[in-house]
């Protein structure tokens, strides 16, 4: 169904029902933030390995690639799953002339004889600036000339149990990051491609810019290696390249927001089978924006601007697979959306002016109670940035709970965490005060003893409080007014329970156990959750999600014998999924959940999501609705999964 509207407020098109979008509401939801310019010094004795102190000059004339490597490969493998050191980057332009690569340098890796090839999880690149700190690969590099033999400026792997994993591909490329600088491919160099990047369950492209200069750079950021996600790239520009984004593998998906794209020569965004999941994506060039190769791939994409120029007939997107569209604007193309399967209906564009889509769903939908499938455009908001000013000063964590609770209580803003070891916690951590950045780099903090609860967060004189690049192991409660983000980071052990009427916003982070209370609200951008026999995900608040990936525990199991549950609505809930991937484990019939995928005990949802997995083991059961409604059993959905699965009770 489709819900159009031009910027001159006259109905455009329409199949179904018409809903006009005010051209000065659409463009305030769909603004994308320019470059966020922020200056990160980490202060001394924080674990931090500064590139320079291994060689690297900086100077943009002496080859930096030696020590940029040397610099890695001594210090990735000190913690690799919890607190890896940050690689930081003081401002100034690295000439490379090779790879800067996730691994272990160590002698025989390319013949065998190393673990895994060397490649290592937890590889955190920061800059001091975003454009002052540059990392430009030499022209005419070596081996970059050729366009038919793409080769990465940088890249982050897997870590694989067999000694041959050359290519670095895998799903254990946990927690990677390429954070605050700029990747300049450099001209002449035309196989380049700026970030190769391989995440699994979470990992970041976050304030990031990768240029080429005209006719250089193969691909912006390459997602095409096994496997793909879950991970997040946000407020990232994309300047230049053949193509700007290419992902490839059916499992599992990528998440991005605020990101910036021109002059693309090729394809704004080439996607042969994933889930990608966009917010606020402004694009401009005279090639199309989004192309897929594959009836299994989807895309969502929200609140974003699409403009070509010179483009004619050509449509903005090409797909055959399940596809959101809401209040995105195309303006300068002959088709909206090219619907390539086979009894497929394009979208059209309007001529020589912008077309508004306030809503269109490409793919199966149902609504459980009957007639069309309701959407429920929760409002969005925006994710809140806190970063220290130019005035303000980092505090070191202390390494006991008390030492760092009575640096909040003394009143810090802003507190860094040392990537060393864990802080025991034999009492919950309290967030209050003037505190607005818990800073992780990488940090570990773990409930210990009797104590299950790692972090209350409870009032304080910030509005915001934010958690970011920390791991934490315990419950975390949340019980204020005020808003909470969890940023890039991991939460286990206990889950996360908020019964306060304030706001939750959970960035590129692994977790479950969510217990989301009455007249709370929270918005989650990349959600990965995993196994158990309880729901991943319980919502009686008002929940909204772009990304999420879950994985059931196989059927038959200790852990969970019935298989797990992803989300269950109650309470007179509000939930709404863009993007969600069931990923199910196994092999065999045997080995398939029996209980449902999602549950609406009492309150509105809407869904949209694909399933994964050997098709034997997927969810048998879709949807539990409670009150004495029907189900909705895998047989009733056309395909491998839904643009739009609603209810209301």
């Amino acid at each position: 169904m489709t819900h159009m509207n031009t910027l001159s407020g006259r109905g455009a098109f329409s199949r179904g029902a018409v809903a006009l979008v005010a051209a000065f509401l659409l463009c305030a939801t769909t603004t994308v933030h320019a470059a966020r310019e922020w200056r990160f010094v980490p202060p001394e004795g924080t674990g931090v390995v500064n590139v320079k102190d291994y060689g690297a000059v900086g100077d943009g004339v002496a080859d930096d690639t030696a020590a940029i490597v040397k610099a890695i490969s001594e210090n990735i493998d000190k913690s690799r799953y919890r607190s890896n050191p940050f690689f930081y980057f003081p401002d100034g332009t690295y000439k490379v002339t090779g790879p800067i690569e996730s691994r272990v340098m160590a002698e025989g890796r390319e013949q065998g004889k190393v673990w895994s090839a060397g490649w290592r999880s937890m590889m955190v690149l920061i800059g001091e600036t975003r454009s002052g700190t540059v990392i430009k690969l030499a022209d005419n590099a070596p081996g970059y000339t050729d366009a038919s033999k793409p080769k990465w400026v940088i890249a982050t792997g897997s870590e694989g149990d067999k000694r041959d994993n050359y290519a670095g591909g895998g799903n254990r490329a946990f927690r990677h990051g390429v954070l605050n600088l700029t990747v300049d491919v450099g001209q002449g160099n035309p196989g380049a491609t700026a970030i190769d990047f391989c995440s699994s369950n979470r990992g970041t492209i976050d304030n990031v810019t990768v240029r080429a200069p005209q006719g250089s750079g193969h691909t912006g950021i390459d997602l095409t290696r096994w496997w793909p996600g879950p991970a997040m790239v946000m407020d990232v520009e994309i300047d230049g390249f053949d193509r700007g984004i290419a992902l490839n593998h059916y499992q599992y998906g990528m998440t991005f927001e605020n990101i910036r794209m021109k002059r693309q020569r090729g394809i704004g965004v080439a996607n042969n089978q994933n889930v990608v999941t966009m917010r606020k994506v402004h694009f401009e060039g005279n090639v199309p924006f989004y192309k897929s190769g594959s009836g299994h791939n989807m895309l969502c994409l929200l609140d974003s601007t699409i403009i070509g120029t010179g483009t004619g007939e050509m449509a903005a997107i090409e797909s055959s697979g399940m596809m959101n569209l809401r209040r995105v604007t195309v303006e300068g193309y002959g088709k909206v959306v090219r619907d390539t399967r086979k009894d497929g209906t394009d979208l059209p564009a309007l001529a020589d002016k912008a077309t508004v889509v306030a809503r269109h769903d490409q793919g199966f939908m149902l609504n459980v109670p009957g007639g069309a499938a309701v959407p429920l455009d929760l409002p969005i908001e925006d994710i809140p940035l806190v970063r220290p000013g130019a005035s303000d000063k980092w505090v070191v964590a202390g390494e006991t709970r008390a030492e760092l609770q009575a640096q909040i209580d003394a009143g810090a803003e802003y507190i860094c965490v040392k990537p060393l070891k864990a802080i025991p916690l034999d009492q919950p951590l309290i967030l209050r005060g003037k505190l607005k950045l818990l800073w992780g780099m990488n940090g570990h903090i773990q409930a210990v003893g009797d104590n299950k609860v790692a972090l209350r967060i409870e009032e304080g004189s910030s509005p915001v409080v934010v958690l970011e690049h920390m791991y934490v192991d315990g419950r975390i409660d949340h019980v204020s007014n005020r808003t909470f983000v969890l940023r890039h980071g991991d939460q286990h052990g206990e889950g996360y329970k908020a019964t306060g009427k304030g706001k939750t916003h959970i960035v590129d982070v692994i977790g479950k156990d969510y217990d989301i209370g009455v007249g709370h609200t929270l918005w989650a951008r990349q959600l990965n959750a995993e196994f158990g026999d309880r729901p991943l995900f319980v919502n009686a608040g008002t929940s909204w999600i772009l990304g999420f990936k879950m994985e059931s525990s196989t059927g038959g199991s200790k852990d969970a014998a019935q298989g797990t549950p992803s989300f269950l609505n109650r309470g007179g809930g509000k939930f709404e999924l863009f993007g969600g991937l069931l990923y199910t484990l196994g092999s065999r019939k045997e080995h398939a959940p029996t209980v449902p995928a999602f549950t609406n005990e009492r309150g509105r949802i809407a869904v949209s999501y694909r399933t994964n997995g050997i098709p034997a083991t997927h969810y048998s059961r879709i949807l539990h609705t409670g009150s004495g409604g029907p189900s909705v059993d895998a047989g009733q959905i056309k395909g491998n999964g839904a643009a739009l699965l609603s209810d209301q009770r």
